[in-house]
């Protein structure tokens, strides 16, 4: 199916080109988009094709191309408005891209597109902004507890996990060939699949991202994809994600979970990280992450371990029972 056309004209050709790049590059968007930097040859293109959103800079919008565009004509602005129509330029792509979109479902003309949701794969987000709050360790014994009546796999999105260190395994593949098979290979998707999942206790896992030039390359698309897969290639109930800011799409795949878990800090830095954290995600759109997000701040543990053989015993297990119990499910 082809998808519609949405054009994006303003003189800077940088701007144009990077916001056009990052529309494209989202395989799921229902758009393809369209750079223009003059409105004669957006004009011209517009005798040929059907446009159904136009964004539009103020410097170049003349009232006569509403009769040339059958869809939504917004303007792009150099300051900030609060106007319907207008959108501030000067903002991530993705804050701009989501305000065209909600500007075009209040007026019922288009649909954003939702999340996608992979039938009975529920997905458990760790994230904080605050470092050293033994978030992996957390994660892991989380994966453990529920590893032992629901078949759970834990995926590690660190940049510098030391993952292998952590449970003494060294690892020929990991995520990222993982990710290759998916976007290349899917008919051998399931065999390699079986080859690279390993597992500690009851808990399956496939090895990080060892590179974290390589992390930092995969695209949100092709983690999208890497869930349907395993959706569809794998019997798991639980995916416990153990998320950092070192990936692309970190909002969205939050967007996804249907619990996420954020562990804090009373200090001054940590607090203010976390209003640094919380202020992006009002200012990006992304509020309703917040709404189904768990902030739970561990207290001092005198005798923690790292040995993942003992993941379910002592202090660190104990409190991960307490906020399943009190957040998924009598454990």
């Amino acid at each position: 199916m082809k998808k519609q056309i949405f054009a994006v004209c303003d003189p800077e050709m940088v701007y144009v080109r990077r916001f056009c790049d990052y529309i494209n590059k989202k395989e799921t968007f229902p758009f393809e988009a369209a750079a223009f930097t003059s409105r004669e040859t957006l004009e011209a293109f517009c005798q040929k094709e059907e446009v159904k959103v136009l964004l539009i800079s103020e410097h170049i919008f003349e009232l006569s191309l509403k009769e040339k565009i059958r869809g939504d004509v917004l303007i792009l602005s150099d300051s900030e408005t609060e106007e319907d129509k207008k959108i501030y330029k000067y903002q991530s792509c993705e804050s701009v891209l989501r305000k065209v979109m909600n500007v075009c479902t209040a007026e019922g003309s288009q649909e954003i597109p939702k999340p996608r949701r992979y039938g009975n794969l529920h997905m458990i987000g760790l994230y904080t902004p605050v470092h050293r709050c033994l978030q992996t360790g957390f994660a892991m014994t989380l994966g453990e507890i529920l590893a032992k009546n629901h078949k759970t796999l834990y995926l590690n999105f660190e940049s510098f996990s030391g993952f292998s260190r952590r449970i003494d395994r060294e690892f020929m593949t990991d995520m990222s060939d993982l990710i290759y098979y998916v976007s290349n290979a899917r008919e051998a998707l399931f065999y390699k699949l079986k080859g690279m999942t390993g597992t500690f206790q009851n808990l399956d896992y496939i090895p990080p991202v060892f590179s974290c030039m390589d992390l930092a390359r995969i695209t949100l698309d092709q983690w999208l994809s890497m869930f349907q897969e395993l959706e569809k290639h794998t019997e798991y109930e639980y995916v416990i994600l153990d998320l950092s800011e070192h990936i692309q799409g970190l909002f969205d795949i939050l967007r996804m979970c249907e619990k996420i878990f954020t562990l804090v800090r009373e200090d001054d830095g940590a607090i203010a990280k976390l209003y640094h954290y919380e202020k992006l995600l009002e200012r990006a759109d992304y509020e309703d992450i917040m709404k189904k997000t768990r902030k739970y701040r561990l207290p001092f543990i005198r005798n923690l371990s790292f040995d993942v053989q003992e993941l379910t015993y002592g202090e660190l297990a104990e409190h991960a029972r307490k906020l399943l119990k009190e957040e998924l499910y009598e454990s």
